[in-house]
């Protein structure tokens, strides 16, 4: 099934725009019209004609594509050309993405679905997923190419400092967690600090950042649960293949802090959820 176009593209081109090296071409309107697989769901890179890439978008999932600009002057104000990868190690897709507010070392997405959540003008999102850290470019091997508390990091789109609270701490109330890449940043927790206090029983710890919250992290001691097997612990519900803590909106908040009461979907019931989720 054909996905719509991601409203930030911009459908300037009628003709075709040259790639830079590495990067998927942008395709003029008539060789788009061409190729069956354009803008169709994607599992791989082999499910995309050439040149197309399959790339996941949290807006609209996996789907083909080319990319939509080359240059910043080929996205609307407020928006920048970025450079993004494609599903495994596949090239990489140029596309409009808006400027944000997120400051470096601050999480941020490569291409949201609020602006809240991606980085300032003269920083990019750094990482090798969508998820990453708003970062500058280094020169790997050269002695302070970075500032302190970061580190240059072989990473995509480029080489970029990333943040690092190893050496030098955290301030009082909070405490430093590692992310992937050798990353890690001062936070705040909130639910169980299963970085410092491993999970019992073999339960996974997942710790969980969200852009918009710069400063704060979620973690909890992961019980699995799901429709075909619900059962959970007394006092708790399965949302999202977790159990979860069960509470009542018309009764007295009973969630911990960082956490309200509220509900993924109409039909599901109700628990305490981050603070960082704010409903569907």
């Amino acid at each position: 099934m054909a996905l719509v176009a991601p409203t930030v593209f911009i459908l300037w081109s009628l003709r075709e725009v040259p790639a830079q090296d590495g990067v998927i071409p942008v395709l003029s309107t008539q060789a788009r019209a061409k190729l069956l697989t354009y803008h169709h769901h994607c599992s791989k890179q082999a499910d995309c004609e050439q040149p197309l890439g399959c790339f996941f978008d949290i807006r609209h999932g996996n789907y083909c594509t080319d990319s939509a600009c080359m240059t910043d002057l080929q996205c609307l104000e407020g928006q920048r050309c970025s450079t993004l990868s494609t599903l495994h190690g596949g090239p990489q897709v140029r596309l409009c993405a808006p400027i944000g507010p997120r400051q470096e070392g601050e999480h941020c997405l490569k291409l949201p679905l609020e602006r809240e959540a991606t980085c300032m003008a003269d920083l990019q999102c750094a990482g090798s997923r969508g998820f990453g850290f708003c970062a500058r470019p280094c020169t790997p091997g050269e002695p302070g190419t970075c500032a302190e508390g970061f580190f240059c990091a072989n990473v995509k789109p480029e080489p970029s400092c990333l943040p690092t609270c190893e050496a030098r701490g955290c301030p009082q109330g909070q405490h430093c967690i590692p992310f992937q890449e050798g990353t890690s940043t001062c936070a705040e927790i909130y639910g169980t600090n299963c970085v410092e206090t491993p999970c019992s029983d073999g339960r996974k710890c997942e710790t969980s950042a969200d852009p918009r919250f710069p400063g704060k992290v979620w973690m909890e001691c992961v019980v699995r649960c799901s429709p075909a097997n619900p059962t959970c612990g007394e006092g708790q519900v399965c949302d999202r293949y977790h159990c979860v803590p069960a509470c009542d909106p018309n009764g007295p908040n009973p969630c911990a802090e960082g956490y309200h009461c509220d509900r993924r979907k109409k039909d599901w019931p109700w628990s305490c959820q981050p603070d960082s989720w704010t409903g569907p």
